[in-house]
């Protein structure tokens, strides 16, 4: 191992770790010589020209400092992939128990859900943005999420786990994406440009680049998300009034827990479109061969005010006599009534009845191209 190897892992770990907590670089380092036994970086540089090397247990522990702020893999060691890649496909849930009930947390595109029994905690990406708490209406008073004092620790290991995600987030960052230099330019995280001031589309509200840098580039008025903050209100026109600063006061400060009971069971709203797939989905199973497949394929249904059906066949497709039997159990279970007729148009295909003779709809195709094929003009008519 060469000599300043040690000191230069430090260094890249003390990096990483400033990116992750967004504080200047200076800061990060005398954190670790603190780690260390040292009172700042400084004389961790000049103890290493006397000679001195940090140990591989000290080295270990410094990791562990970084590795306690970023989000971690099963494994309990940091990704080792870019987090924002390895982020937006969401994360398998980890389960865990709290006050003897079980939860289970997850991360999805940079929002945290933590759930169990009758509940559901969502804290999203934006650190402005308030987390909220659906309770399930109908065991309101069962879940142990209703008790003030769970809700608090569950909020507590919710927010924890937002914050290593939003520390990942940062560390996976350009440094100036978080960092504003003395002049206040920041960088936008994914389109590269520097300035000192920005707008966002959403609410056509403008903001200093260190405002939206400690936002972790959401707007601090509406929580709009990065691909909002452009560095010019390109979409301002003559004549408007122009976006409208926010001021420090203005933006959010930490959010108070929003709660929600609702009746979160499942309820079915029958409207046209699905009494149709159902209605249809039917008369497929109805159908014997594959020309009675088209037909009910090609038929017209039509949902009436009062939910009743009424089904148009074509008579070439659907025989005059057939009942559709799945369709009409289908209709009773629904509690409404069918209609239908039979009416002639233009077909899609020649000779429908070749279809009755299967019920392939490959064979039958296969059937209609050769149908078809006699029919070319260099062969004889006989």
């Amino acid at each position: 191992m060469k000599p300043n190897y040690s000191v230069k892992k430090l260094k890249e770990l003390s990096k990483r770790y400033a990116r992750a907590q967004r504080v200047p670089l200076h800061k990060a380092r005398d954190t670790v010589a603190e780690r260390l036994g040292f009172p700042h970086w400084n004389d961790v540089t000049k103890a290493n020209k006397a000679g001195w090397s940090p140990t591989p247990a000290q080295l270990s522990d410094i990791e562990n400092l970084l590795r306690d702020t970023l989000p971690c893999s099963q494994s309990g060691r940091p990704e080792d992939e870019p987090y924002i890649d390895a982020s937006l496909l969401g994360e398998h849930a980890q389960h865990g128990t709290l006050d003897g009930h079980e939860y289970w947390i997850s991360v999805s595109l940079g929002d945290v859900h933590m759930y169990g029994t009758g509940w559901h905690l969502h804290v999203p990406e934006a650190p402005n943005s308030a987390p909220r708490l659906e309770v399930a209406e109908q065991i309101e008073h069962e879940a142990p999420i209703y008790d003030a004092q769970f809700q608090q620790k569950a909020l507590e290991i919710a927010g924890a786990r937002a914050k290593q995600v939003r520390a990942g987030i940062a560390s996976d960052w350009p440094r100036r994406s978080t960092k504003p230099d003395k002049d206040g330019l920041v960088r936008h995280p994914i389109s590269g440009s520097d300035s000192d001031k920005w707008y966002c589309l959403h609410c056509d509200s403008s903001m200093s680049g260190e405002q939206i840098a400690k936002s972790l580039w959401h707007c601090p008025n509406c929580d709009a998300s990065p691909t909002d903050i452009h560095e010019n209100p390109w979409w301002v026109e003559d004549g408007d009034a122009g976006p409208k600063p926010i001021r420090d006061g203005d933006s959010q400060r930490r959010p108070e827990l929003v709660v929600d009971v609702a009746d979160t069971r499942l309820k079915l709203e029958l409207d046209a479109d699905k009494i149709t797939l159902l209605i249809r989905s039917a008369l497929v199973e109805d159908a014997l061969n594959a020309t009675e497949r088209l037909g009910a394929l090609s038929a017209d249904i039509t949902v009436l005010e009062d939910h009743d059906v009424w089904i148009t066949f074509d008579e070439d497709l659907w025989p005059e006599h057939k009942e559709p039997v799945s369709a009409l159990a289908v209709a009773a279970l629904l509690g409404i009534s069918v209609e239908q007729e039979l009416c002639l148009r233009q077909l899609p295909f020649a000779w429908p009845g070749l279809g009755e003779h299967t019920s392939s709809t490959a064979e039958y195709t296969k059937m209609m191209l050769e149908a078809y094929a006699s029919q070319r003009s260099d062969k004889s008519v006989d």
